[in-house]
């Protein structure tokens, strides 16, 4: 699951971010017909983002994967489970040991 995860995360960030970036700072530029003042604008933005994710890195949040954590996630009985290829082996092996 967790390749699956970051293949999507990389996609999406290519598809929300990289794609209409061009298009829009093409339009910015057209509205504002300076170059000067539509990097100012964007160096603004970039500042805005910066500092939003500078003060949320702060914010107190859970970690839910912490052993020592207030609410601990309780672990499965493994005696309860079963490997799926448990009959498979005892008969692979019961095979090949016959001659």
């Amino acid at each position: 699951m967790r390749p699956l995860s970051m293949a999507m995360s990389t996609v999406s960030i290519h598809i929300f971010g990289d794609v209409p970036s061009s298009p829009l700072v093409g339009v910015l530029q057209d509205y504002v017909n300076n170059w000067r003042e539509t990097a100012l604008i964007l160096t603004a933005i970039l500042f805005l983002a910066a500092g939003i994710w500078f003060i949320g890195i702060f914010l107190r949040s859970v970690d839910r994967f912490n052993e020592e954590s207030e609410h601990p996630v309780t672990a499965t009985d493994r005696s309860s489970s079963t490997p799926l290829l448990e009959g498979k082996t005892a008969e692979i092996t019961e095979s090949l040991a016959q001659p």
